[in-house]
């Protein structure tokens, strides 16, 4: 597959017009994107649970929450319950892993790959608490 292919893909995704289009096409950023989202694509994003305590949703440890490279859960290959409290901070993780993706870049290479669910423990007046490490992986 081809930058031109992916960009057709894209398009057909985004599904807009050919206005819209044309802005996006003749950008050189997203030129770059359209040649690094093959190489992208081989990867998807892992966050494995590495401390849980309390946790409403049943998050434990060693549990996985898997997207595509593109920062799409990919709801077949996750648990029937994910909860919407963890998501805003991995929503950071996953923003630096798919810049560093679409700029050619390792996507490991993201310093601070950690972060938890909203919630602070009953300590501090929560439920519990949930810690997550984000990793890209080549797709098997």
């Amino acid at each position: 597959m081809d930058k031109d292919q992916i960009a057709k893909i894209i398009r057909k995704r985004l599904n807009l017009g050919d206005q819209d289009w044309s802005i996006i096409e003749k950008n050189p950023k997203f030129q770059q994107l359209f040649q690094n989202a093959i190489e992208a694509a081989k990867y998807r994003l892992v966050a494995e649970v590495i401390e849980s305590k309390g946790c409403h949703s049943g998050h434990v440890v060693g549990q996985k929450l898997i997207f595509d490279s593109s920062g799409n859960l990919l709801t077949k290959e996750n648990p029937d319950r994910v909860c919407a409290f963890l998501m805003p901070n991995l929503t950071v993780l996953i923003n630096a892993f798919f810049e560093n993706l679409m700029n050619g870049r390792n996507p490991n290479e993201v310093m601070f790959s950690t972060t938890g669910c909203f919630d602070t423990g009953p300590s501090c007046g929560g439920w519990g608490h949930v810690v997550v490490r984000m990793s890209a992986e080549l797709k098997a």
